[in-house]
């Protein structure tokens, strides 16, 4: 029953509220090997059209430090609250900010981009630190012309690796607390979000515990969860593939299988996640980090390039996911393969496939939308656009089984832009824009 989708065809209309929160990007590790200097990087950024940036990012947000070189790091406090592979990553960024000589605090990078970009920001708060980093962050953000949407109270702090040190939801709750009361004292009408534990443990698993006691308190506005859908078999942490089952000796069927996977990930299992979390806390929810689970199998692979247009037209489109009010892509630059738009190695920088897929969508904000509509045919997934009266503005057309994507504006001013791989689902390519 779960693959009934691929036979029916059905349409769905859905008032549209113009969110472009909805269209953001992480910014983790960007300024480390992204050169803000280089005009390659920065206007394919810009013209990727991101509504919204993340800083400092995920594991590297929780230990940022302000006005202090690069991200800041104080290496006895990593190594007191983490025991997973951050510490040993964190001081490869900080040997890779040395060889770049890099002198300056990475939030001027980052206001950098954001306004060459005319985006909006979010902000991930150290809450281990106890100091006035956060508004300090804040002040200098507004300072600089940009508008704040929101502060994350840290980053995925449910985590093993930070339980093994002994860190629970009492700590996080105590901190949470402090750092809400110290923001709305300065800032009240800036919306705060508290850090949502994964679902899907046993009864009594620390996790539930986690989110059974964060829902019953009412300091923040917000809940945020990460969502990396996990197509292969086999151990996952932190958003990654550890270990994997090869599952068919032929690459075109093992894709097949991880299409079937992503597709009910979409349409079946991620609307019941976010459901559940509804149900647990009844607030707004932001995705902050998103992405298809991290893995060299399918990184940079047009499997992924599907993935992720298909991800965010369901955001914008479906009602079931009308709780979600802000997400970012993770990421958008680094040295990784399997996650990052941009990817840096010395001196050529590498766009990745999803960068196409997401340009694309980044037109649709340009347009003043009001009603949706969805219709399913079998493994294609049509979404319409319109004005407020009624009139249509344009169309994307995701086509699972033919490997393709396309938008096809009605205005004589845009041109029709079709993405597609004649062979297969685990094709890669990337353009190298080298200095």
């Amino acid at each position: 029953m779960k693959y009934l989708i691929f036979f029916l065809c059905f349409f769905h209309y859905k008032c549209f509220s113009q969110n472009s929160n909805i269209f953001g990007f992480s910014t983790a590790n960007t300024f480390t090997y992204c050169d803000i200097n280089d005009t390659n990087f920065i206007n394919k950024a810009v013209k990727l059209q991101p509504k919204l940036l993340r800083f400092p990012g995920g594991a590297v947000g929780n230990f940022y430090h302000f006005n202090k070189e690069g991200y800041g790091f104080d290496f006895e406090e990593i190594d007191t609250y983490h025991n997973g592979k951050f510490p040993k990553r964190a001081r490869g960024l900080e040997r890779s900010r040395n060889q770049n000589n890099h002198t300056q605090d990475y939030i001027e990078d980052f206001i950098y981009l954001a306004k060459k970009c005319n985006a909006k920001v979010i902000l991930v708060a150290n809450i281990f630190s106890k100091n006035d980093d956060i508004l300090y962050m804040i002040e200098k953000i507004i300072s600089n012309d940009l508008e704040v949407v929101g502060v994350e109270l840290g980053s995925e702090l449910s985590n093993r690796s930070y339980y093994q040190k002994g860190y629970t939801i009492d700590n996080y709750i105590t901190s949470a607390q402090y750092y809400s009361k110290k923001i709305k004292e300065n800032y009240p009408n800036l919306k705060i979000a508290v850090i949502a534990a994964p679902l899907g443990k046993k009864k009594g698993h620390r996790h539930n515990i986690w989110n059974e006691k964060l829902s019953r308190l009412d300091f923040y506005d917000a809940i945020i969860i990460h969502s990396y859908a996990k197509v292969i078999k086999g151990e996952a942490m932190d958003g990654q593939m550890i270990e994997e089952q090869r599952e068919a000796t032929n690459k075109v069927e093992l894709f097949e299988i991880y299409k079937k996977r992503a597709i009910n990930y979409l349409t079946v299992k991620y609307p019941l996640e976010i459901k559940s979390y509804q149900n647990i806390f009844n607030k707004p929810i932001w995705v902050t980090e998103w992405n298809l689970q991290m893995s060299k199998t399918t990184g940079n692979t047009f499997l992924q390039s599907l993935f992720v247009a298909h991800f965010v037209l369901e955001l914008l489109t479906e009602k079931k996911f009308q709780s979600i009010t802000l997400s970012t892509y993770h990421n958008l630059g680094g040295r990784d393969f399997s996650g990052s738009i941009f990817r840096q190695e010395k001196n050529n920088l590498f766009v990745q496939n999803t960068y196409t897929p997401l340009m694309m969508i980044g037109k649709l904000f340009n347009a003043n939308i009001y009603k949706t509509l969805k219709e399913i045919k079998d493994q294609l997934f049509i979404y319409k656009f319109y004005d407020n009266e009624d009139r249509l503005l344009c169309t994307y057309e995701i086509d699972w089984e033919n490997y393709s994507f396309l938008f096809k504006p009605v205005s004589t001013k845009q041109n029709s832009e079709f993405y597609f791989k004649n062979d297969n689902l685990h094709d890669n390519s990337f353009i190298n824009f080298s200095n």
